[in-house]
């Protein structure tokens, strides 16, 4: 997962960014995937922080316009006794000190909060040999104790 408060990490990826954009010619096709696998298991991504700097008028959107999950779907998953697929989960509310479980991780700790809505992210330290994971809580199967 990426740094979340480097800036000059930050400055370099912005800087990557426009790089790569001022480059086309005519024309620039950019696609993203929101799940791939990585070593058997899902990896989700989220959108990249430099799409919203590109002025609205130069975009021409296509595809899927609003790829953020459906609150209304991961409650009607819930109501029927499923869980909520990724994406889908409600995005908890943490707060360091506060004890999670992990379906794959088992318990921990949160250690820090960062960002805000469908970029939140905690980390938590799940101690032993799991350790300290980051983790996007759109996506993460976690549960507040």
């Amino acid at each position: 997962m990426r740094s979340l408060g480097d800036p000059q990490e930050l400055a370099e990826e912005r800087r990557l960014a426009y790089v790569g954009i001022t480059r086309a010619e005519q024309r620039l096709y950019l696609s993203r995937t929101l799940v791939r696998s990585a070593w058997g298991s899902p990896s989700y991504n989220p959108a990249s922080r430099f799409l919203d700097d590109i002025p609205p008028d130069l975009v021409e959107w296509q595809g899927q316009l609003d790829t953020r999950p459906s609150e209304v779907a991961a409650e009607r998953a819930m109501r029927r006794g499923r869980v909520a697929g990724p994406g889908l989960r409600p995005i908890l509310a943490l707060a360091p000190g506060d004890r999670v479980n992990h379906d794959a991780f088992g318990l921990g700790r949160v250690v820090a909060v960062r960002g805000s809505a469908e970029t939140s992210e905690a980390e938590v330290d799940f101690g032993g040999d799991v350790g300290t994971k980051r983790l996007l809580l759109r996506y993460a199967p976690l549960a507040k104790l």
